[in-house]
């Protein structure tokens, strides 16, 4: 299928992990994907693969957190494109750890880039995307529903984007952009293995048992995969799914157990 043929899709967060994926899958579909994220080397690897795949791929390796670089992106999008059809905010990540661990400069960090940044790369992107009647998909975290101990800066800021997606959903009901967001559950990325890794140590057990157990302990059937989100993400900026809209979706196997 190339539903995407010729689509001008800019993913943030795209060097690894979910946001990787998700720019593999659009790419899959003939999709002109725009990479960005910090490291220029994940993003020049990434780049070769993707342009096996579709006719034109770019990058950048910025910083979104520094206030300028959401705005350098937008113009390059602008000058290189024209315009923008689809935008994937998944850039982002926060310290893990429990709220008596973490320090303050850790919470700043962590709503500065996943929540902060996000938003001004949405803001500069916007007059795009209205022009283009275009699609925005918010990447969030399950854990905005099911706060963990472990994860309570993460819990913060993923409940601060899930009510940020419903007030953009409302403008975009005015500029005609279809705004939702997508809430992984447990996915197995990198920074996942990691703490993991570091849970199953103090737990005193081996990594592959910690796993096993964690499907056990959620109650699903197996952890997610990155391209489980990326395969939602994609139909979200298909026009066949116009008439949803504003919803925040959970892609998490069943994980999240309540209404």
């Amino acid at each position: 299928m190339q539903r995407f043929n010729g689509k001008r899709v800019l993913v943030t967060g795209s060097g690894r992990g979910i946001g990787a994926a998700i720019a593999r899958r659009f790419a899959l579909e003939g999709a002109r994907v725009y990479l960005t994220a910090r490291s220029q080397e994940e993003l020049s690897t990434k780049s070769d693969e993707l342009r096996s795949l579709t006719a034109e791929v770019r990058f950048a390796a910025l910083d979104l957190t520094e206030t300028d670089a959401a705005a350098k992106l937008a113009g390059d999008v602008k000058q290189f494109w024209g315009g923008l059809d689809i935008l994937v905010t998944n850039a982002g990540a926060a310290s893990q750890g429990s709220f008596l661990e973490l320090k303050d400069e850790d919470w700043a960090a962590g709503f500065g880039l996943k929540l902060f940044a996000n938003l001004r790369v949405i803001k500069n992107t916007w007059p795009m995307l209205q022009a283009a009647k275009g699609h925005l998909i918010m990447i969030g975290g399950g854990t905005a529903r099911t706060p963990e101990s472990n994860l309570s800066l993460v819990s913060a800021v993923n409940g601060g984007i899930a009510a940020l997606s419903k007030s953009i959903a409302e403008q975009g009901l005015q500029d005609c952009v279809q705004v939702n967001l997508v809430q992984p559950g447990t996915i197995q990325t990198s920074r996942r293995k990691k703490l993991m890794e570091k849970l199953a140590a103090q737990e005193g057990i081996d990594y592959a048992e910690y796993l096993l157990d964690s499907t056990r302990r959620l109650k699903i059937s197996r952890l997610g995969e990155p391209g489980d989100v990326a395969e939602l993400v994609v139909f979200l900026a298909t026009e066949e799914s116009r008439w949803i809209h504003g919803t925040i979706i959970d892609v998490d196997g069943g994980q999240n157990k309540g209404v």
